[in-house]
């Protein structure tokens, strides 16, 4: 499975799913509210708050962005929505598949990925006619 890291979030839409404030350089002081199924914004990017928290920078209006007034959003997946997240998670995968065939070739990577069931297939049909005669018996 597909792991996400916050870098491939940046330029996507956040929405909320909840109400999710949207707090000032300090993340103290609330700048805005958003409410459910609310646009917050488009990720600008993120930081790594004192207390070890993720947050989403997003400019909310022209102005804020154009007097570069960010405002930071609080990473909580309860509260906040990427509807492009099954998107950049099939991009992810396609990108991990494609670097294994370039490492592996095209044969080395689906031997690699099917022998476990080509193997296990060979045991049923050899196994099988045994199991079969032992039951007739």
């Amino acid at each position: 499975m597909a792991t996400i890291t916050a870098d491939k979030i940046i330029y996507h839409d956040l929405f909320a799913k909840d109400i999710v404030n949207g707090y000032d350089i300090t993340h103290k002081n609330i700048l805005y509210t958003f409410y459910p199924k609310q646009l917050i914004g488009n990720v600008y990017s993120y930081v790594i708050g004192n207390d070890g928290q993720v947050y989403w920078l997003v400019y909310v209006t022209k102005q804020d962005y154009n007097n570069q007034i960010a405002t930071y959003i609080l990473h909580d997946p309860s509260k906040i929505d990427v509807p492009d997240l099954p998107g950049i998670m099939q991009k992810i995968a396609d990108e991990q598949k494609a670097a294994a065939i370039e490492k592996n070739g095209v044969v080395g990577y689906y031997v690699e990925k099917y022998l476990p069931y080509i193997v296990g297939a060979i045991v049923v049909a050899v196994a099988l006619p045994s199991i079969v005669k032992s039951f007739k018996k």
